[in-house]
């Protein structure tokens, strides 16, 4: 990975000076570092991180290794080059998974080497140790990979790794990728079964293959209720009576919807009736907006 301009600039002014030290010196050079950088125009966040390097003896220049976190709207163009000895380049995104939410990482626009050896993989951060692996999407190289938290505790030990199979310690700047990242939970403004209305949760899948979640029934002041799984083939529409939920009947408040498809791969909305006067109260699902 290397460093983009505006977050090399921090880091190089204080070690410019040591690596001359060093170029003059056949002992060597030391020097600690640090680097703070949000860019809220493209929505990249940089980790706050810092460490120490050493300058062997007449070199110039040490690679920097930054931590980045992929949150929802972040969106880079990295390459894979060869780290500086020629080791392999493996790009890692730390990721903070709220509760009962459902993410998505988008890795194309792959070009020189990398190709059909694209890896993206969800990894316990840190470690070498995959918790899970990316489908491609469509017929060219675009890996997606989706996940859920399914408990109530945020999950901060996780995070998503890009490397290539291909060209490896090969890699050249010229062999780059675009990753996104994206929250894909939806969420309902108002469901009601209190007094004489009844709402019903209207679910489909517009896509072609299978989305599986859960439906999550909270109250006025955010306490869980309820939770409904739902697994949903290709264009398969589920109508359910939200009152017939254990916990949501007789209560009204909001629904969230986590689930495994792709940003923006469901649609549905909550219909409040109102037997006595034929009135009805329609609450799309909305994404997160990007």
């Amino acid at each position: 990975m290397r460093l983009t301009r505006d977050v090399l600039g921090a880091v190089v002014l204080g070690l410019a000076a040591v690596s001359v030290a060093s170029a003059a010196n056949d002992s060597g050079a030391s020097a600690s570092w640090a680097a703070q950088h949000r860019n809220e125009a493209k929505a990249t966040e940089h980790l706050s991180t810092s460490g120490s390097l050493t300058f062997a003896p007449g070199r110039l220049t040490e690679g920097v290794t930054m931590s980045l976190e992929l949150s929802h709207g972040f969106e880079l163009m990295e390459d894979l080059a060869a780290l500086p000895g020629g080791g392999v380049d493996s790009d890692e995104y730390r990721v903070s998974a709220k509760p009962f939410s459902s993410y998505e990482a988008v890795v194309d626009s792959t070009s020189g080497d990398i190709g059909p050896t694209l890896s993206v993989t969800r990894v316990v951060q840190g470690t070498t140790t995959a918790l899970q692996t990316s489908q491609a999407v469509g017929v060219g190289f675009t890996r997606s990979i989706r996940w859920r938290n399914t408990t109530a505790a945020e999950n901060n030990n996780e995070a998503i790794r890009v490397t290539s199979g291909q060209c490896t310690t090969n890699c050249g700047p010229d062999d780059v990728y675009f990753i996104r990242g994206y929250e894909t939970t939806y969420s309902v403004p108002r469901f009601n079964n209190s007094g004489t209305q009844v709402t019903v949760l209207l679910l489909q899948n517009p896509t072609n293959y299978t989305i599986t979640g859960d439906i999550y029934f909270w109250d006025t002041s955010g306490t869980l209720l309820a939770t409904q799984p739902f697994t949903l083939s290709g264009k398969q529409l589920q109508v359910l009576n939200t009152a017939t939920v254990p916990n949501a009947n007789g209560v009204g408040g909001a629904v969230t919807i986590a689930h495994d498809g792709r940003y923006g791969d469901l649609s549905a909305k909550t219909v409040a009736l109102e037997p006595a006067t034929g009135f009805s109260f329609d609450s799309p699902a909305l994404p997160r907006i990007r």
